[in-house]
């Protein structure tokens, strides 16, 4: 369901807007809960970068995609200094 609702999104309205971005972020916590790791770190990789870009380095949802980003590394023992 996730899946389908970030495609229509894209489609609809477009892969940078905000909507597109939460739906996005909601995909990849789901892959990261399915134990899909590499695939939920690249998600919110992409789910960070879009959210830099579009609401800046300290706005509270940009600072949620760095945290599940965090979480998805830690869970896959990759820590980052």
């Amino acid at each position: 369901m996730h899946q389908q609702t970030l495609q229509l999104q894209e489609t609809v309205l477009g892969p940078e807007h905000l909507d597109t971005l939460t739906s996005m972020s909601h995909l990849a916590v789901a892959l990261s809960s399915q134990g899909k790791y590499i695939e939920a770190e690249q998600m919110h990789q992409q789910t960070l970068k879009l959210r830099q870009k579009m609401l800046g380095l300290e706005h509270p949802d940009t600072l949620t995609s760095m945290s599940h980003l965090a979480a998805v590394l830690s869970m896959q023992g990759k820590y980052i200094r």
